[in-house]
């Protein structure tokens, strides 16, 4: 029974956001390497650390001298998102400006000085109120989804342009991180929100002073008009739109003045204040003060989920780190040996057949040229990294993370090379490798080449490997015909799982 996730929590004195972003950069480097980073003091850190299992990731991962690099990283790309968000906002702004000076100006161009004071204030709010509704349905809708379009298209802008633009190990191992935890507990779609909201703050802000403006130094006749609708319908909407300003004291149009407003009547300069100040309350509660109110809470929401954000200590890249992290009280549950009435000689391994699921757990096994072998550069999803063994401490790392797989995957490929010869070692990795998880087990032959390159006989050499494959239980054996061993090995890996698929029952 394996219990490595400790019950005891961890000592936690401030935002632990940061430490949990170093850890994920540090785990998508040692996914793409395939193997751990091997540093005698960042293990002793996590180890002296105490506390629960996350807690040692993350101070061992911040005694790396990548978890270093990718904290200086981090200050610096919060300096220069800061001044980013400073600068769209104060485009946006400026948007907002020109919209209502266009609104303002139209008029004027004409040689009039009068303004449809509805279609004036629906050019000014009604495509965000349509976008604020759009965003309150998705957000009921969608509860994990939503978050703005605006928002949204900012950070995954911003995401694409940092990926292209960006150089160095660390800061692209930090961009990518921060992109994985985005998609985790509703922080992408709260922090979108946020983004959302005050993009539309800063343009109804804009709009808000530049009418304002325009309406100080200009003098405007407002007037109103209708073809298909009733007067009443008008004087209903204006005076409802004009309750929440008028509660500041603003001075509201009556409805006497309202309907004197109609097309072709003029009137006094009192009037032009009291509509002046209906324009200006109604940008004022029915846009700016909603999306301020609404990117304040999300801001919250963003903060809640950052402080509940946890790693995902079932994943391989960090399961795999619990045997060197955990002392063995923790690690393991009962460790004293059964009675010997209970021990009952092996029996031959059953043949697994797969049973579900849609990813594909694959490790390399002693592979010649290991950093540069394709497991380690394959840009397919669901084929899940579990790491490349090489020596004992690595060994031990790949079959803790292909233990830690819960749900099971549908077939654990473990890749050898055709040009090393089986032996025991091998044999005892494999079975031990079926015994820690409940999915069948392939064994992926790849590297006939450079066996051929040094005059080893592929045919002789696949005999040995598929006599071991068998005592070890070994549920497939790939390429499953010698002839097809001139193919590329992910491009036989690819057709065999396709074809598994197919034949489930």
């Amino acid at each position: 029974m394996n219990t490595h996730i400790s019950d005891r929590a961890s000592p936690a004195p401030h935002d632990r956001f940061t430490d949990r972003l170093v850890a994920e950069a540090v785990r998508l480097h040692e996914d793409q390497a395939g193997r751990v980073i091997d540093e005698p003091h960042a293990w002793q850190a996590g180890r002296d650390a105490g506390g629960d299992l996350e807690h040692r990731v993350l101070v061992r991962a911040r005694a790396t001298r990548l978890g270093a690099q990718v904290r200086d990283a981090l200050g610096g790309a919060r300096t220069l998102a800061g001044w980013i968000l400073i600068l769209i906002l104060l485009l946006t702004g400026l948007s907002g400006m020109a919209a209502a000076g266009a609104a303002l100006a139209a008029p004027l161009v004409a040689g009039s000085s009068q303004i449809n004071i509805l279609w004036a204030l629906g050019s000014l709010l009604g495509v965000q109120l349509l976008m604020l509704l759009l965003w309150a349905l998705f957000m009921l809708v969608r509860p994990r989804g939503g978050g703005g379009l605006l928002g949204q298209g900012v950070l995954g802008l911003a995401g694409g342009l940092a990926r292209r633009l960006v150089r160095g190990q660390a800061p692209v191992l930090a961009i990518r991180a921060l992109l994985q935890l985005m998609s985790r507990n509703g922080l992408g779609r709260w922090s979108a929100g946020t983004l959302t909201h005050l993009i539309w703050a800063a343009f109804t802000a804009g709009a808000l002073l530049m009418c304002l403006w325009a309406l100080s130094v200009r003098q405007y006749d407002f007037v109103w008009g209708t073809t298909l609708l009733a007067e009443d319908h008008f004087v209903g909407l204006i005076t409802a739109l004009g309750l929440l300003p008028g509660w500041l004291g603003l001075p509201m149009p009556d409805e006497a003045l309202i309907r004197a407003s109609r097309l072709g009547v003029t009137e006094d300069a009192l009037g032009r204040v009291q509509w002046s100040s209906w324009l200006l309350g109604s940008l004022l509660f029915y846009g700016l003060l909603p999306r301020l109110g609404l990117g304040l809470w999300c801001a919250l929401m963003a903060r809640r989920a950052r402080r509940r954000l946890r790693l995902d200590l079932t994943g391989p890249g960090y399961a795999r780190l619990a045997p060197r992290l955990l002392p063995n009280s923790q690690r393991l549950g009962v460790v004293d040996p059964p009675p010997l009435t209970l021990i009952h000689p092996p029996e031959p391994p059953r043949h697994r057949e797969r049973h579900g699921g849609a990813t594909l757990a694959l490790l390399g096994y002693e592979l010649e040229q290991a950093d540069d072998h394709w497991i380690q550069h394959h840009k397919r999803p669901a084929w899940i990294p579990l790491g490349q063994v090489d020596d004992r401490h690595t060994r031990r790392d790949v079959l803790a993370a292909a233990q830690s797989l819960q749900p099971p995957p549908a077939v654990v490929v473990a890749v050898c090379s055709l040009a090393r010869t089986p032996d025991r070692s091998t044999e005892a990795f494999l079975t031990e490798l079926r015994a820690r998880t409940r999915a069948p087990v392939w064994l992926l032959l790849d590297q006939q080449d450079m066996a051929q390159t040094r005059g080893i006989d592929p045919r002789a050499r696949r005999t040995a490997w598929e006599q071991l494959a068998e005592r070890a239980g070994v549920d497939q054996l790939l390429p499953e015909r010698s002839t097809d061993a001139d193919r590329p090995a992910a491009e036989i890996l690819e057709a065999a799982f396709a074809a598994s698929e197919d034949a489930k029952p």
